[in-house]
């Protein structure tokens, strides 16, 4: 609680509506206790990759050498992507996603890096601290515009800047925030 009290105070979350939004978001994108804070790329099916990143894994034959393989499946996922390298530059999975919003990629390390003075590598393994989960998750919601969301409780909006067009976990999401709403007073 005090380094997300930190983070709270640092980026404006300075109402029950702002810190209720966040935390739906945490709960889902960090898990329920806020510890899965490095993005788990250990798949154990080629299916289940191709399910999951089908632009970059059209087959299972072109998914099977990646199979319990994090280092081979993020630097091919994330390949050129997010201001990530080839997939030969190892930043795929150097800039995997961390964090309580899971950032992802060398540009949004770099984005982060800037306020808490830090490089994009610095900042990515910052991430992974619990100062540094709770941080960079509340900057991401504070700089991309999902205060005045969180205000009008405008959720799913706030999943959409979040989670993009998959909307993964929404319906977690809201339920969450509605819940440490009410817990916090309304």
């Amino acid at each position: 609680m005090p380094v997300l009290s930190a983070a709270f105070a640092r980026y404006d979350f300075n109402t029950n509506r702002r810190m209720a939004a966040a935390i739906g978001q945490f709960l889902v994108e960090g898990g329920p206790s806020f510890r899965e804070v490095v993005e788990d790329l250990r798949y154990t099916t080629a299916a289940r990759i191709c399910q999951v990143f089908p632009e970059q894994f059209p087959t299972a034959d072109v998914a099977e050498s990646c199979v319990d393989n994090p280092v081979a499946l993020a630097n091919r996922a994330y390949a050129g992507r997010n201001g990530n390298g080839d997939e030969a530059s190892g930043d795929g999975y150097r800039f995997r996603g961390r964090g309580l919003i899971q950032l992802t990629g060398r540009t949004i390390y770099t984005e982060f890096g800037t306020p808490v003075d830090m490089t994009a590598e610095q900042a990515a393994r910052y991430c992974e601290t619990p100062a540094g989960a709770a941080m960079s998750g509340c900057w991401y919601l504070a700089s991309k515009g999902c205060l005045p969301l969180a205000d009008v409780w405008a959720l799913s909006q706030i999943t959409r800047k979040v989670n993009g067009a998959a909307m993964l976990g929404n319906a977690q999401r809201i339920a969450d925030a509605d819940a440490f709403l009410q817990a916090f007073g309304g």
